[in-house]
């Protein structure tokens, strides 16, 4: 596995660096009189000691509790108007459009002797990377154990830490956080459309996978669909050319023998190292994937601002009926700060009680782009490749 500062391009005081940016890009909380919590019940699954009980400092002992949230978002609500296909959902009896996401939080056993910020991570993939990159921990995405404290840089530092599930399209296994996403449908009626998947092989091959490990995709509707196109290029820029439907298919080969496959392509003249290939089929049944953005927005915002759920259930940052965060700050790496860009950029920080649900963002080696987050058809996992442009 690659060490912390190569994988982060950070050095040996990453942690205390990137938390004191962090801390200065608080920005002013917007005020608003009322709350409307998008969360409407948390379900915890486990709760226990963190790190065998070991205190850190002024914070002392740390609690490890996880679970599900439950949201229930209403489509007609001006917060959700930017998130696609959302009028398109599944609405229960009172319109809403409901979903569930796992989530991680690691809190001080006494709140009164934390520092009062909750740390949101946008996870990566479905894996966490906050204890590795600020406690030089190793990586894990089920932080129970001493050695997950790492050098317990935040938690001597009182912070609590929250994960939630928000790709829909992670499997499970490893730890990964999930989220189950509905499907937008026409009245009911399936809704079918181009995808496209683009992939580089590392030495030449007859057949290559072109859904990233660890994701589900989207299969194609048919193995046989005659307006599926495979195309290559040696550049991103490059021209694209196309390779002839009668010399690929969705398929793999087990030795000499051809499988169908819906998440492989086998080219008769095979795939050439180097060499970005695309192909775009049609799929059915998008999820509704804005809503995984909607979930990091509405879970800050519960933790943050709410001492209960609708159902009267305590939030665990709440005590004396009062939520204990002063401040939500949210931190991402690549994909993950990408996110972030994605969710200012569509004012999908701010909840449906017009609050800003953090303060403050450490966008980490993110470049410019944002991502395929909130679009018919997005596969979170991957990097886009753009239907419209061939």
């Amino acid at each position: 596995m690659a060490s912390l500062e190569s994988r982060t391009g950070a050095g040996a005081d990453s942690p205390h660096r990137l938390l004191r940016l962090l801390c200065a890009g608080i920005t002013i909380v917007l005020s608003t009189p009322s709350a409307e919590a998008a969360v409407e019940r948390i379900e915890i699954v486990d709760r226990a000691p963190f790190a065998e009980g070991a205190t850190f400092g002024p914070a002392g002992s740390y609690e490890r509790i996880s679970g599900q949230l439950h949201f229930a978002l209403d489509p007609e609500h001006p917060a959700n108007a930017e998130i696609v296909d959302l009028e398109l959902g599944p609405r229960d009896h009172r319109g809403l459009v409901t979903f569930a996401a796992d989530f991680i939080l690691l809190r001080p056993d006494e709140l009164s002797r934390g520092n009062h910020r909750l740390l949101y991570e946008v996870n990566n993939r479905g894996s966490l990377g906050a204890l590795a990159l600020f406690n030089e921990a190793a990586w894990n995405n089920d932080p129970t154990s001493q050695a997950d404290a790492g050098n317990g840089f935040l938690f001597e530092r009182g912070y609590s830490l929250l994960w939630t599930g928000w790709n829909w399209d992670v499997l499970p296994g490893d730890g990964r956080l999930q989220i189950e996403l509905p499907i937008a449908t026409e009245q009911g009626a399936p809704i079918t459309g181009p995808v496209a998947a683009e992939f580089v092989v590392a030495q030449w091959t007859r057949s290559a996978p072109f859904i990233w490990g660890n994701s589900r995709g989207y299969p194609p509707v048919s193995l046989d669909a005659p307006d599926a196109r495979l195309t290559v290029r040696d550049a991103p820029d490059g021209a694209r050319s196309e390779i002839p439907r009668d010399r690929w298919r969705f398929a793999r080969l087990e030795g000499d023998r051809l499988v169908p496959d819906p998440t492989h392509v086998f080219h008769v003249a095979g795939f050439e190292p180097g060499l970005i290939y695309d192909v775009v089929y049609p799929a059915r049944d998008p999820r509704i994937v804005g809503l995984g953005l909607a979930a990091i927005r509405d879970a800050i915002s519960f933790f943050r601002f709410e001492t209960a759920d609708a159902a009267g259930s305590a939030n665990p940052l709440a005590e004396a009926d009062a939520p204990d965060p002063e401040a939500a700050l949210i931190f991402g790496i690549s994909q993950s700060a990408r996110v972030i860009q994605h969710m200012l950029w569509q004012a999908l920080h701010v909840d449906e009680a017009g609050r800003m649900t953090f303060d403050g963002a450490l966008i980490h080696v993110a470049g410019a782009g944002k991502g395929s987050f909130n679009h018919r058809f997005a596969q979170t996992t991957r990097h886009p490749s753009h239907v419209e442009d061939q």
